[in-house]
């Protein structure tokens, strides 16, 4: 996945295709080296070349030759781009810091050369092909069972799904940032992808269904606890099992945190702070309420699980529901 996303975002930054793209034979690209340059490909990788039209070709092995400006290069980015190592907060911030630092390089004049490397560019890409109209889709998907957890593995992370969708087949399209499932064609969870071996990123708008029927879930669950919603929220289930007692209580809570399966969260946040206002603060005025925000119309983050604030990851050995579900 990296390598096809890391390509397409290069074609995308250079605005056109090279007609030859060459790699130094990895096996995430070549699965076979062959007699001379041939190569049986990555089904993936062949998609990739396929969609963008160019050719791809490999250097020979344990020729140096080659390549001779490579590790030279290598050498200089690190150098210059990397000393001192970049202090970022995330992985979206460091790609935004290299991108910047390849645009200024594009004023950089290289010792012996004429022109800018800008302008250099500008004279070899009209050698180049324009890219396709449409965007090449740059995951792996593969067919899946989901457990009576709710969960679907992938690469040794399990994510979750909707209540609905257990014991379902679905499909899982990977990408670098994200895991995407689908059920007939139709979305039904998506999560910030984890490459953390035995972990479990949950979403609990997914076990909204369990929790009604459970609601002692919602303080002994760490998909539950973990879960950072709003302060209004906190507020409002103190109000409530302060005025009904700590199960009638809870189970109203329940019911308006069943609102964000089919509402945005900043509509049930102002139901609630109009009902607060009002001086009548019930489950069934809070949903009476966040309907009118809505409009009648209804959104479905459970079928999405497009939040990605929602989402938790916990570890396997931390995981509560799965004893209960």
């Amino acid at each position: 996945e990296a390598i096809l996303h890391g390509t397409m975002k290069a074609l995308e930054f250079f605005g056109c295709v090279p007609k030859e793209l060459w790699w130094d034979n990895p096996r995430t690209v070549a699965k076979t080296i062959l007699r001379g340059r041939q190569r049986e490909l990555n089904p993936h990788y062949q998609s990739l070349a396929s969609h963008y039209n160019f050719e791809p070709l490999f250097f020979l092995p344990a020729r140096g030759n080659e390549k001779p400006h490579v590790e030279g290069r290598v050498k200089w980015l690190k150098r210059n781009w990397a000393t001192p190592v970049p202090r970022v907060s995330d992985l979206a911030e460091f790609n935004a810091y290299l991108e910047d630092r390849c645009r200024k390089d594009f004023t950089r004049t290289v010792q012996g050369k004429e022109g800018t490397i800008g302008q250099r560019f500008e004279v070899e890409k009209q050698q180049a092909m324009e890219l396709p109209t449409q965007p090449f889709v740059p995951c792996i998907s593969d067919g899946r069972d989901v457990d009576k957890y709710q969960t679907v593995a992938w690469e040794g992370v399990r994510y979750s799904v909707p209540r609905r969708d257990a014991f379902a087949q679905v499909v899982v399209k990977a990408y670098v940032e994200r895991i995407e499932a689908y059920r007939q064609g139709r979305l039904i969870a998506r999560h910030d992808r984890s490459y953390n071996t035995n972990e479990m990123v949950l979403d609990p708008l997914h076990y909204l269904a369990t929790l009604e029927r459970k609601p002692a879930y919602l303080d002994h669950t760490d998909v539950y606890k973990n879960w950072r919603l709003p302060a209004e929220f906190t507020a409002l289930r103190s109000y409530l099992e302060q005025r009904h007692g700590a199960v009638p209580g809870a189970r109203q809570f329940i019911q308006v945190l069943q609102l964000l399966a089919s509402h945005p969260q900043q509509h049930v946040t102002e139901a609630i702070k109009r009902c607060q206002r009002e001086g009548v603060v019930t489950a069934q005025r809070i949903i009476f309420r966040c309907g009118e925000l809505s409009g009648g119309a209804t959104q479905h983050p459970v079928d999405v699980a497009g939040d990605a604030s929602a989402s938790q990851s916990i570890n396997d050995n931390q995981f509560g529901i799965g004893n209960h579900v």
